[in-house]
């Protein structure tokens, strides 16, 4: 039997802990696939103009792929340690 004197428990609100409207989750996840996409990209021309200049083609598009691709992750990483820290602080 429910325990009907509590009223039913909001599922956008308990999917909301970090106490952030969906808006800003969104704007945050779209901030960091923006990142890994754009430092993805920075590498492939870096490694593209550097295969052109040194001719040791595809290394520099691969390496300068894999560099975007790192730094992307990590700022991801540090980025939502930075947001966890907020959080638990607001609590």
């Amino acid at each position: 039997m429910k325990n009907e004197s509590q009223p039913p428990e909001d599922p956008a609100k308990s999917a909301n802990e970090g106490g952030q409207s969906l808006g800003a989750q969104i704007l945050i996840a779209s901030e960091m696939g923006s990142a890994i996409v754009f430092l993805s990209l920075a590498g492939y021309f870096a490694g593209n103009f550097l295969d052109q200049q040194v001719h040791c083609a595809p290394y520099g598009v691969v390496v300068g792929i894999l560099l975007g691709l790192t730094l992307g992750l990590a700022f991801v990483v540090k980025r939502s340690n930075e947001l966890d820290k907020k959080a638990v602080s607001r609590k």
